[in-house]
């Protein structure tokens, strides 16, 4: 550590140790019950924030080098959320899921964005987004900001004279335009000795900063006693930015829900953009032999059909029906943005539609009346075709233009029947 941030962190413990013992100017506003009182025996202010400090950073300095730079590794919480949704087959978002998240049939997560803190012992965090990527005609409906706290290392070096009970309260930032504003509050124990999730409604601020001229969307989150109405060191409670890795980030969660029905290649034109590399949706490249090999097989299946059905004519030609196509996302070369599944089964429809039509093949009146013409004369009528009558949708977590992991349900993606048209 260079002396620049040693003077820092040394700052940084004086003032928390200054404002330990004073109470906010804005206290009134907090509806706290100040009279819980603490069993276990409370440590000088100065020398419990000095051991936390000690603790944090010997924490911050042992920790392994995260992932090459660049590199956009998921938080746990969109895989969760991608397998759990998956599992439940083709429901998705409309499946067993809350209450804020029904309805939607995108989720977008956001890393927070703002830098380490001056000294780990500040009475403030900022958190700050770019949400410029959501889509100002889809419908947002749900937000929550997910704040990691981690467990204490050392609960002797935890108590002050302040207590163990703690509310949180979380605002947004103070702007030009706008005063920050109250969203969510929760109270805490600061002798909880597990690492848990904080999680707070912002659906209110993304909604309003939507409607703004700034894409950038800020939180600022402060900790109060509940004995002492005091300002304390976030970091008291596990909340800090030591030695956080990607996944471990602060990460604002987008549920929305788009009426438009989005295809694939609007992602894939929009990588592209992002990435200025044109390749990226080429096809893989075959040999000339491969080609060739593929071609002479397809020209002899026919005809071993028809030798082991001779004298069949037209009821040795498979009739329409599903057939498997399995789609390999890597092999496309998308598996640079996408994340899951990396293939799946999509399936296709093959085969004739002959007079008569089956009625599992549901056609439609103008099918039927083609299919007949057909069947007396072939040389002025095609036959009708066989394709999907019926189509599902998947899920796909994946990796946006603008570096954000999304989960999104994409219609029309897997073939459920086919039917003559």
């Amino acid at each position: 550590m260079d002396l620049r941030k040693a003077a820092a962190l040394c700052l940084g413990l004086w003032s928390a140790w200054l404002w330990a013992g004073q109470s906010p100017q804005a206290a009134a506003v907090f509806p706290y019950s100040s009279q819980r009182q603490t069993a276990r025996r409370a440590l000088p202010a100065s020398r419990a924030l000095g051991t936390l400090y000690k603790d944090s950073l010997s924490h911050f300095t042992s920790r392994k080098e995260s992932s090459a730079k660049g590199a956009v590794v998921p938080h746990e919480y969109m895989l969760a959320l991608y397998k759990r949704m998956s599992s439940s087959g083709h429901r998705g978002l409309s499946g067993n899921v809350t209450k804020e998240r029904a309805g939607a049939n995108t989720v977008t997560s956001f890393v927070d964005q703002e830098q380490d803190d001056a000294s780990p012992l500040s009475l403030v965090q900022k958190y700050t987004f770019d949400i410029s990527t959501l889509s100002s005609l889809d419908e947002i409906i749900g937000a929550e900001l997910r704040i990691l706290r981690k467990a204490p290392e050392n609960i002797s070096g935890i108590l002050t004279e302040s207590g163990n009970l703690v509310h949180l309260y979380l605002y947004t930032c103070a702007t030009p335009w706008q005063e920050a504003t109250l969203l969510d509050s929760r109270s805490a124990n600061l002798l909880d000795t597990f690492s848990k999730w904080e999680v707070f409604n912002v659906l209110r601020a993304v909604g309003k900063n939507r409607k703004g001229p700034s894409d950038s969307l800020c939180f600022m989150l402060k900790m109060v006693s509940d004995l002492t109405l005091s300002y304390l060191p976030l970091i008291q409670l596990g909340l800090h930015r030591l030695g956080l890795s990607d996944p471990e980030k602060a990460l604002l969660v987008v549920s929305s829900y788009s009426k438009r029905r989005e295809n694939l290649f609007k992602e894939i034109r929009d990588k592209i953009k992002s990435m200025e590399n044109p390749k990226m949706i080429d096809p893989p490249e075959y040999s000339q032999r491969s080609i060739i090999k593929k071609r002479r097989k397809r020209q002899t299946l026919p005809n071993r059909t028809s030798h082991n059905n001779k004298g069949q004519g037209k009821k040795s030609k498979t009739r329409c029906s599903k057939k498997p196509l399995h789609v390999n996302f890597k092999e496309l070369g998308w598996d640079d943005w996408i994340i899951a599944p990396l293939d799946y089964e999509a399936y296709h429809c093959e085969g004739v539609c002959d007079f008569p039509l089956r009625s599992h093949l549901e056609p439609t009146n103008h099918a039927i009346i083609q299919t007949l013409m057909n069947s007396m004369d072939p040389e002025s009528t095609p036959p009708s075709c066989c394709v999907p009558s019926k189509l599902s949708p998947i899920s796909i977590l994946y990796i946006d233009s603008g570096n954000n992991v999304v989960y999104k349900q994409y219609e029309d993606m897997v073939v459920e029947n086919c039917g003559c048209r």
